[in-house]
C-alpha cells in the first residue's frame, strides 16, 4: 500500500488516497473515493528521477504518487515498461540509438539527398527551369548586371566559335549565350532556362579564346546536368534533415547549418561541370592549359589584379597604383574568395585541368 493523490479530471482539487495493486488489479481508497480497475486499462507514465508517477483512468481521472513505492508495486505485478522507456534507461542501447541516428543523417546527406534530387529532377518539367531562369536573369539585370560593352561582332564571333564545338557523347544540350557588364568582376554562370551569362570582365581576363571556350563548356555542364533544379531540390532536402535534427526551421540556428552543408553540393556540381568541360575540350582536341592558367590567376591576388589592369587597358600606371593600394588589394582578394567559396579549391581544379592535358 502507498499514499497517493487522486484528481477526478474535472477540477484541480487534490484527494489523498491509498493505492494497492494485487494480481494486476489496482484499488484506490479515500474519503468518498473507491475505485477498482485492471492495471492493463490504466495509462501509466514512465519513471522519472524528480517527478511523480502518474496513472490515468480511461475517464480522465488520475493519481500521482511520489517515491519508489509505486514502481516497486508495479514491478511485483509484472508490469513491463514500454520498450522506448527501457531503451532510454539503458545506456548501451541509448548510445546505439544515437549512433544509428547520426549514421542515418550522414548517409542521408551524403547519398540519400543527392540520389533523391536526381530522381525528382528527372521528373520535373523543363517548364519549371524556364520560369526559374527568367526570374533569375531579370533579378540580376535589375541589380548586378548591365548591358555588355563588348563589340557586337566580338560577341557573335565567340558564340559562333562555341557553337562549332561538339558536345560530349554527341549530346545537344540547348543553350543561349548572353554577355553582360558586371559590378561583381569576372564571372560566368548558367541559368536554369538554358542561358549562359558571360561577363565582359571574364572575357577580358580569360586572355584568349580557348580559355573562354573552357568557361562556356563548364557552364554548359551545369545546364546539361540541371544543377539549378537539382540544387534547389537538394537545398530543400538538407533543410529537411536539419529540421529532423533541430525540430525548428524557423530559427537562424537551424537555417545556418543548412546553408553551410549545402556548400558541399555546390562543390560537387562544380566538379561535375569541370569534368564536362574537360570532356568537351578533349573531344574537340583543345588544350586545357589556358583554362588552368585563368584559374591560377584567380588563386593569386597579385596576378589577378595585374591581369584585370591589363584587360582593362590601364597599362603599367594602373598596375603600380593598384600595388600602392593595400585596401583595394584586400577587397579584390575577399571578392575572389567569396566567389569561390562554394567551389573546389583552385589547386584541385588547376591540377585536374593540367592532368587532363597529358596525352592530348
Amino acid at each position: 500500500m502507498i499514499e497517493a493523490s487522486y484528481f477526478d479530471g474535472r477540477s484541480t482539487r487534490r484527494h489523498p488516497v491509498t493505492v494497492v495493486i494485487h494480481k494486476r488489479v489496482i484499488s484506490i481508497r479515500g474519503a468518498g473515493i473507491h475505485r477498482t480497475i485492471r492495471m492493463s486499462q490504466m495509462e501509466i507514465s514512465e519513471r522519472l528521477a524528480r517527478a511523480p508517477r502518474v496513472m490515468r483512468f480511461p475517464d480522465g481521472a488520475f493519481i500521482e504518487a511520489d517515491g519508489p513505492g509505486l514502481t516497486k508495486m508495479l514491478a511485483s505485478n509484472r508490469y513491463l515498461e514500454p520498450w522506448v522507456v527501457r531503451w532510454q534507461n539503458n545506456w548501451p542501447l541509448s548510445l546505439l540509438a544515437l549512433v544509428c541516428l547520426l549514421a542515418s543523417l550522414v548517409s542521408g546527406y551524403q547519398w540519400g539527398v543527392p540520389w533523391a534530387a536526381d530522381q525528382i529532377a528527372a521528373r520535373v518539367p523543363v517548364a519549371l527551369d524556364q520560369r526559374l531562369g527568367e526570374g533569375e536573369l531579370a533579378l540580376l539585370d535589375a541589380g548586378m548586371l548591365g548591358p555588355s560593352t563588348l563589340p557586337g561582332a566580338e560577341q557573335a564571333r565567340l558564340r559562333r566559335m562555341f557553337a562549332q564545338l561538339a558536345q560530349p557523347d554527341g549530346r545537344r544540350t540547348p543553350y543561349q549565350i548572353v554577355f553582360r557588364d558586371s559590378q561583381i568582376g569576372p564571372n560566368a554562370f548558367a541559368i536554369p532556362n538554358g542561358t549562359i551569362v558571360m561577363t565582359d570582365q571574364m572575357v577580358r581576363l580569360a586572355a584568349n579564346d580557348r580559355a573562354v571556350m573552357g568557361v562556356l563548356a563548364h557552364e554548359l555542364g551545369h545546364l546539361q546536368r540541371r544543377h539549378g533544379v537539382r540544387g534547389l531540390i537538394q537545398t530543400l532536402g538538407v533543410a529537411a534533415l536539419v529540421n529532423l535534427w533541430t525540430g525548428d526551421l524557423t530559427s537562424l540556428a537551424s537555417m545556418a547549418p543548412a546553408l553551410l552543408l549545402d556548400q558541399k553540393y555546390s562543390r560537387d556540381f562544380e566538379r561535375e561541370s569541370d569534368q564536362y568541360a574537360i570532356a568537351m575540350l578533349r573531344r574537340n582536341r583543345m588544350a586545357l592549359a589556358p583554362m588552368a592558367d585563368m584559374f591560377a590567376r584567380f588563386s593569386h591576388p597579385d596576378a589577378l589584379r595585374a591581369a584585370m589592369a591589363r584587360a582593362e587597358g590601364a597599362g603599367e600606371a594602373a598596375q603600380e597604383a593598384a600595388q600602392e593600394a593595400p585596401q583595394e588589394e584586400q577587397e579584390i582578394e575577399e571578392e575572389a574568395q567569396d566567389y569561390f567559396s562554394s567551389h573546389p579549391s583552385d589547386k584541385e581544379r588547376i591540377g585536374r585541368l593540367r592532368n587532363a592535358d597529358v596525352g592530348l
